[in-house]
């Protein structure tokens, strides 16, 4: 399932009670939600899965055209050095190590202040790619993991319209 927040919407990461601002995306951000399942096999059914198992959710924001210079300000990937797996993902081994420096809160404000998201556990993955885009501005493709709380909720506040 995806969600796409329209722009532009302020994104803010990091300690909670006062995450720092990265800036606005005037692109808005895309939230894409997935539930994992995985194949149990076993030798009688050779390589199809006998069943599967119910291996948890996650989300990913995906969000570009912030503000490069508080990005760097930030500096949202240092505090992950040696964390993440190759090619930005984070895989089954990883996640036990990445709990140890989970909790920076992400907040997406969109709408002058109107609505906010808020998830209480976010990492950042190192970015695919940069784009110069046509109006001479870089954008910064960043995407945050987003696992569950707590209380198992991706999200602890959502705006009000998907209430």
């Amino acid at each position: 399932m995806a969600f796409r927040v329209p722009g532009p919407v302020t994104v803010k990461f990091g300690a909670a009670p006062s995450p720092v601002s990265l800036g606005v995306s005037k692109q808005g951000c895309v939230i894409r939600a997935r539930t994992s399942w995985t194949p149990i096999t076993d030798d009688a059914h050779g390589t199809e899965p006998a069943d599967f198992i119910y291996t948890g959710k996650s989300a990913q924001v995906e969000v570009a055209g912030l503000d490069v210079a508080q990005l760097k300000t930030c500096n949202i990937f240092n505090d992950y050095q040696g964390l993440l797996a190759s090619g930005g993902a984070a895989g089954l081994a990883t996640i036990g190590a990445l709990a140890s420096v989970l909790g920076k809160q992400l907040s997406i404000v969109e709408r002058g202040d109107v609505y906010t998201w808020t998830a209480l556990i976010a990492v950042p993955l190192d970015p695919d790619a940069l784009g110069l885009l046509s109006t001479t501005e870089l954008a910064i493709p960043v995407t945050f993991l987003i696992v569950p709380d707590v209380n198992g909720k991706l999200f602890s506040t959502l705006p009000a319209y998907l209430v």
